[in-house]
């Protein structure tokens, strides 16, 4: 009631406002409609007018009544509103909140009023306000904590839940967010509406569900809106209609979804849209940003996270994934442009696809990449290809399958034999408990059963949506090891420098921080330019552009994560074209009557043995992750040993010390958003600690260069333990052990 009586509305006006509306509904004529609405509006004069829908309309029924209800009050004259009571009749689910959002748009300029709904598309009455009005929408003028409620003000977080679905353009999550309302599950509306997922280089990235903090509709609409205010901004209306954005999706729930509700976003703002008609591997996108001249590119994909996630990847207009201060100008747009715009004329809010027809672009796209790849890592001939013994590849669940059997087609390898429950897209990922390659055996099981059926020795896998590869290999006693990335890294790396044609002092490699140092063993001995980045492709690829620009071919680039890029095919790690460029590697192994092992042998053999020992805990509680790291930074006064391991530097690039530096400052760019601690041992080993910018995990990274294999192995082993029991502590801090 306080609602209306801050309006000058008594609760006779409104319980005769509602009997109006209802009124006005059994006048309704819409025999195809799901809903007949009626209005009723009370003006400031203290008149009533109402009207109903009249119209045939295949969603947002409340149009037709609302808007035939303005018109009247302008006609007659009226200039105020002091509130508007809307009934719905419906059959089945409406399939827009109610008021929708054209109504608003339409009623905005009205100012700030209470509209009473009389009967909402739901089951639950929240608050009465009488026994004819259970529930008034509040606000038309977006107060600013309904978007960020406060977690200790119970009346702004209900605010927020009740405003989400005025907005919420997804009839599930609404579901979601009713029944919240309904149970009075304050517990759930703290946790995920007052939180907003954040946005950085990643992109988004998070569980699906309803609420700020997860990925949903409209989480991904408000994504979009500021993208396209960042673009326009930018590059201006004429640069946005002519060049535009590329927008690719994988095989997970809602996927297509949240990449067609993108497209009607910048539809809406006149922004030209390469929508992809079918799902494509995440490798596609950023090509395709750079073949068709696009100012950007979204790739809805979560990788190789578990089956409730979903994720929203922004490349820029040079085929890269963003960094700064890209990543903060969209953010800050998304927060200024928060109240959703209306995209009935562009999207079907029912199907979740826009209503306008595609151009086939996956088969011209994956074309055109073939073409560009074959010129770059086409090393064998075609004859030695066919020759190869049979190879096992699976897509685990996902998109990969349709691009790397074809591409292996091209290069004239006989086809992969497939692991046929995991060949096509399965948003569920049945047969895995993880749908990543990169946990190894738990992942790999179905491979293994499908290689030893076939008499096959190696099995290539990609993750879901294609951009990572793992590799692993039957050992004479008849069972597989699975190569890490830094061992695949080193392989690749040393193909590559062993198979070119040119000069290598014109030639690079570059690799994350984190990743094992033997690539640079390689750059050394042959004289390459080596270059080291921060973890993740956005800076390697940023880097690889670089080195380009000063006239160096980059040969090669990667991170230790199983992630690979093959020269400049494509500005992001690539699982597609890594695996067809490993199986030459292997077809020329197979003509030496040579196993990967053995290949593995003779590259420590030349550049030395570099024992890596890479892992994780799972951490989902953000202050514990900041106490692991407190522990280790010690208020400034870091430690000088580990155990029984001297420390010679550390580098630390949250707060930007590395005492390696004559000035102790970093060179490497540092972020206080995110965790990264690299202790330099006396004996030169290495060991970087960080926290995973898109998985709950505490990483670690360990690494020890010795020419004797033996005495890397057991350093290694001891150094393992010293850190897990001074540095990381797991049972101290609650962190918990990885299942797989």
């Amino acid at each position: 009631m306080n609602i209306l009586k801050e309006y000058g509305v008594t609760p006779e006006q409104a319980a005769k406002l509602c009997e109006d509306a209802i009124k006005a509904a059994e006048l309704a004529h819409a025999p195809y409609s799901k809903f007949l609405v009626g209005c009723a509006i009370l003006a400031g004069s203290g008149r009533t007018i109402t009207a109903a829908n009249v119209e045939n309309v295949s969603y947002g029924g409340s149009i037709c009544a609302e808007r035939s209800a303005i018109v009247k009050l302008r006609s007659e004259g009226e200039k105020e509103i002091k509130a508007i009571a809307v009934y719905i009749k419906f059959e089945g689910y409406s399939l827009y909140p109610i008021p929708c959002a054209i109504c608003r748009q339409v009623l905005a300029e009205f100012g700030y009023f209470p509209i009473i709904c009389c009967k909402t598309p739901s089951s639950y009455i929240v608050k009465s306000v009488s026994s004819l009005c259970p529930y008034v929408f509040r606000y038309l003028t977006y107060p600013k904590h309904v978007f960020e409620p406060d977690p200790n003000n119970l009346t702004e977080i209900i605010d927020s839940a009740e405003y989400w679905l005025q907005m919420d353009p997804d009839i599930k999550t609404r579901q979601e967010v009713e029944a919240w309302l309904v149970h009075d599950n304050y517990k759930a509306m703290r946790k995920y509406m007052c939180k907003r997922i954040d946005f950085g280089t990643a992109g988004l990235r998070g569980q699906m569900g309803a609420g700020y903090s997860r990925m949903n509709f409209l989480v991904v609409q408000q994504a979009a809106q500021g993208l396209s205010k960042y673009l326009l901004e930018q590059f201006g209306a004429e640069e946005c209609k002519n060049r535009g954005v590329a927008i690719g999706y994988d095989g997970r729930y809602n996927s297509k979804g949240y990449a067609h509700i993108s497209a009607a976003v910048f539809k809406h703002f006149n922004i030209k849209c390469f929508l992809f008609e079918e799902y494509v591997c995440t490798p596609i996108v950023p090509y395709a940003v750079v073949k068709y001249n696009c100012l950007a590119g979204i790739m809805v994909t979560a990788s190789h996270n578990p089956k409730m996630d979903n994720g929203y990847k922004v490349y820029w207009t040079n085929g890269a994934q963003i960094i700064e201060p890209h990543d903060k100008g969209i953010k800050s747009q998304i927060l200024k442009n928060l109240p959703t715009i209306e995209l009935g004329e562009y999207f079907d809010y029912e199907k979740q696809l826009v209503k306008y027809p595609l151009e086939p672009l996956r088969e011209k796209t994956m074309n055109l990449y073939f073409e560009d790849a074959l010129k770059q890592i086409s090393i064998n001939s075609q004859e030695v290809n066919a020759k190869c013994k049979p190879i096992v590849h699976t897509s685990m669940h996902g998109v990969g399958h349709i691009f790397f059997t074809n591409l292996m087609k091209r290069l004239g390898f006989k086809e992969p034999i497939a692991v046929k429950e995991q060949m096509l897209p399965d948003p569920e990922f049945s047969t895995v408990i993880y749908p990543n390659p990169e946990e190894g055996e738990g992942s790999l099981n179905l491979s293994f059963k499908t290689a030893d059926a076939n008499g096959c020795e190696i099995v290539l896998a990609n993750d879901p949506d294609a951009d990572r590869l793992a590799v692993a290999e039957k050992q004479k006693d008849g069972n597989w090891r699975i190569f890490t990335g830094d061992q695949l890294g080193s392989m690749f790396a040393y193909y590559f420098v062993k198979n070119y044609k040119g000069d290598l002092s014109k030639c690079a490699l570059v690799a994350s921080t984190v990743s094992s140092k033997m690539i640079k063993g390689i750059a050394e001995k042959y004289k390459l330019r080596f270059e080291e980045t921060l973890t993740g492709f956005k800076w390697i690829s940023n880097k690889v552009i670089d080195l380009e620009k000063e006239g160096y071919t980059v040969l090669f680039s990667y991170e230790e994560a199983i992630g690979f890029s093959i020269g400049s095919v494509v500005r992001d790690k690539d699982g597609v074209v890594a695996g067809c460029c490993f199986a030459q590697l292997y077809a020329q192994l197979c003509e030496k009557n040579m196993t990967l092992s053995e290949y593995l042998e003779e590259i420590y053999k030349d550049v030395g043995y570099y024992a890596t020992k890479n892992h994780y805990f799972l951490c989902y509680d953000p202050l514990k992750m900041q106490a692991a790291f407190d522990g280790m930074r010690n208020r400034g006064e870091y430690t000088k040993t580990c155990g029984e391991f001297p420390i010679k530097y550390i580098r630390d690039l949250t707060t930007g010390f590395d005492s390696m530096q004559p000035n102790k400052k970093a060179i490497l760019p540092t972020s206080t958003s995110s965790h990264m601690i690299t202790f330099f041992f006396e004996n030169g080993a290495t060991c970087t600690i960080r926290g995973s910018g898109t998985e709950p995990k505490l990483k670690f990274y360990i690494e020890y260069h010795n020419a004797d294999f033996k005495v890397a192995q057991e350093t290694l082993a001891k150094l393992h333990k010293a850190i897990v029991d001074n540095f990381l502590k797991p049972l101290d801090y609650g962190f918990d052990f990885p299942k797989v």
